[in-house]
């Protein structure tokens, strides 16, 4: 089926440029077919989003170019190399996107079961307070330790997992890299690029099963959702 823009003024970057181990994971099979690859079929797949800019190293430029065109990702307008990681990556990628789109979303390639769903409620969010990325509330409790031993232990009320992708208002978000460039600051995490603006980040509501496949053993995880989605 033909995918119509929204004209919701959203574009998304994928920062594909990851450090070795992790850069590995991103061309690793679940259930057939690469995992980077699902994470934009399925950023393909929501409306919302407007286009799609994946960052790459120059190295793997044409495996991601193929892997774009073997799987008709439409939404995916540009593929832009990079020879840094971090913040360099960020901006390669954001200072390519449209330039009238009013929201910047930065996903990360390792998430591949976002949905409309989350990504609409991050938007949601960030248009009213500037920032906003999906959230679950901690379940586990956590322990401070110094020195091997627990100090204290944190209201669990308070403690949140922070998911992606984060939306951030276009110009709040290149200030911030402006910032960070001035200040020689290599750090990719948004929350921390944003803490100089004193800018809060809001939260919107996240899904258990939008995880982060960090490493090999959480393929199996991994392969369960799928099943279970159907």
């Amino acid at each position: 089926m033909e995918k119509t823009a929204t004209g919701s003024g959203l574009s998304v970057v994928v920062p594909a440029a990851l450090e070795e181990t992790q850069g590995a994971l991103l061309y690793e099979r679940l259930e057939g077919i690469p995992l980077v690859a699902r994470t934009l079929m399925a950023l393909d797949r929501a409306a919302v989003v407007d286009e799609v800019i994946v960052v790459v190293w120059e190295q793997d430029l044409t495996q991601m170019a193929d892997l774009c065109t073997t799987y008709a990702l439409e939404r995916v307008r540009k593929i832009v190399c990079t020879k840094q990681a971090g913040t360099a990556a960020l901006a390669a990628g954001i200072y390519e996107c449209d330039p009238t789109a009013e929201f910047i979303a930065i996903h990360d390639p390792l998430r591949p079961f976002v949905t409309a769903e989350l990504i609409e409620k991050a938007l949601k969010a960030a248009k009213r307070i500037g920032v906003a990325a999906p959230a679950l509330p901690v379940r586990d409790t956590i322990k401070i330790v110094e020195h091997g031993t627990i100090q204290s232990t944190p209201d669990r009320r308070t403690l949140y997992t922070l998911q992606s992708p984060s939306v951030v208002e276009s110009s709040l978000l290149k200030a911030a890299l402006q910032r960070a460039d001035e200040q020689g600051v290599l750090e990719a995490d948004l929350a921390i690029l944003l803490e100089g603006l004193d800018v809060s980040h809001g939260l919107s509501q996240g899904a258990d099963e939008n995880i982060r496949i960090s490493d090999r053993s959480a393929l199996p995880a991994a392969a369960a959702i799928l099943t279970w989605e159907g």
